[in-house]
């Protein structure tokens, strides 16, 4: 089964969209940076290269043999000084490419002189790359050629420190603008984040509609369709249950006229042949009246029935000792113990729902435990939360039916024909009313069945 695609969130969906572009803005930022820099310092190290062409031509005079001169100190000034790790040439030369001082191998920028009258050019002159400043003058009366060369070292180094630098401004900046970014992104996320605590800590029986107070405009739309969604399923809910309601208590009345009627039919057929047939006639209709109480309980033990209102504290001891009470009879009827091990215990819930609970819990033990069988109920806390629970010593559930056994109607091979199989039904529904959990466990004689209501922790 292929594994399904976890959808992207509006968060990573917004971060997506942003890192792209400011990629780019910080690759852009970088390229502009390093043009705006570059020119300023080639014309910097250019008009250096250039008074070092122009110190040389201060130089030149007039030789004895008609031709021109270059005057070079041994130790020659600053401007013609190589720096430590470059090298320096010049060349003064003829028009016709007669070498009068320098360097005779060394090329000549191209003619395309600036207002100054130097010409610049990037050359490879004996495997390394050089920048050359040509100087077209006339100094001792006839044409000369100066040119000088250097290793671009020293630019390169400050175009590279440059570039360094700004590449490191602009990327803190960026990384700032992301970081703000990120923040308001959360800030702005923080409704629906409220939106989603809100529907996650709504209890199961809230079917009214969410505010819209805080909820951004661009949710507006999806919470008004939910709520709307919300209202269709509530009117549907309550037309069920009210429809179930009224079905179980149609049923009542004239099922409570059946049975007294039988009862007064078998008192006057008693000891006749018809005697058997009306008992087992008084066997379905008690079926039938205890089914329909059943469904007008479950019916009223729908979540959506209950408004915070109607929870209050209840006692669990005391619910106990009170449900006892009224099933001791039928207990000792069927040879059954039926005592209680409860400890001062207080739960957040509806009562009666709660007194529905028990005795269905009750009922079923009682059903399912031979005589001469214990059903115990306890109450007390357990890890930090209340907990009551009905232990038997009866057949128990085997573990492959226990899930099968809070649906409605079912019923397990060893059921009797006396359940109508809405009682764990009912169990679980009250559960998940009070926020409850209903386990069933092994019986903790070894035997039967342990039913379990673990409650929230108080808060």
């Amino acid at each position: 089964m292929p594994r399904r695609k976890r959808p992207a969130s509006v968060y990573g969906r917004l971060l997506s969209y942003l890192l792209a572009p400011l990629f780019l803005l910080l690759v852009t930022g970088v390229a502009v940076d390093h043009h705006v820099i570059v020119s300023p310092i080639h014309s910097a190290f250019d008009h250096s290269l250039s008074r070092s062409a122009l110190a040389i031509v201060a130089r030149i005079h007039p030789g004895t043999n008609g031709h021109p001169q270059v005057a070079l100190p041994q130790h020659p000034p600053p401007p013609l000084r190589a720096m430590e790790g470059e090298q320096f040439f010049y060349r003064v030369s003829l028009p016709d490419g007669t070498t009068v001082a320098g360097t005779a191998d060394l090329p000549l920028a191209p003619d395309s002189r600036s207002a100054d009258g130097f010409s610049f050019a990037n050359v490879d002159y004996h495997g390394q790359s050089y920048r050359l400043a040509t100087y077209r003058t006339a100094e001792t009366g006839e044409p000369l050629v100066v040119t000088v060369a250097e290793v671009p070292v020293r630019r390169d180094r400050a175009v590279h420190r440059l570039d360094v630098a700004f590449g490191i401004n602009d990327t803190v900046q960026m990384a700032g603008v992301l970081i703000v970014a990120l923040i308001g992104i959360r800030i702005a996320l923080r409704p629906l984040g409220r939106l989603s605590r809100q529907l996650a800590n709504r209890p199961p029986q809230a079917l009214t509609p969410l505010s819209t107070a805080q909820v951004p405009t661009e949710v507006l739309p999806v919470v008004e369709s939910l709520n709307t969604v919300l209202g269709r399923v509530r009117d549907s809910v309550l037309s069920q249950q009210h429809f179930m309601a009224n079905a179980a208590h149609q049923l009542r009345t004239p099922l409570t006229g059946l049975k007294a009627q039988l009862e007064v039919l078998s008192r006057e057929t008693a000891g006749t042949p018809l005697e058997e047939r009306i008992a087992l006639l008084q066997g379905g209709v008690d079926r039938l009246a205890h089914t329909a109480n059943q469904l007008l309980t479950l019916a009223r033990a729908e979540p959506s029935a209950h408004r915070d209102s109607h929870f209050g504290a209840v006692d669990l001891a005391r619910l106990t000792g009170e449900v006892i009470d009224g099933s001791l009879d039928r207990a000792l009827a069927h040879g059954i113990d039926l005592g209680a091990e409860s400890q001062p215990t207080h739960v957040t819930g509806v009562y009666w729902l709660l007194h529905e609970l028990l005795i269905n819990l009750i009922d079923n033990a009682i059903r399912h435990t031979p005589a001469g069988g214990t059903i115990t109920i306890r109450s007390g806390v357990a890890a930090g939360r209340p907990f009551l629970e009905v232990d038997d010593s009866g057949s128990g559930i085997p573990p492959q039916e226990r899930a099968k056994v809070r649906e409605r109607f079912y019923r397990g091979a060893g059921s009797n024909a006396t359940g109508c199989g809405l009682g764990l039904a009912i169990v679980d529904e009250v559960a998940r009313v009070h926020g409850a959990q209903l386990s069933i466990l092994d019986g903790g004689t070894g035997q039967g069945t342990r039913m379990r209501i673990d409650f929230p922790a108080a808060s």
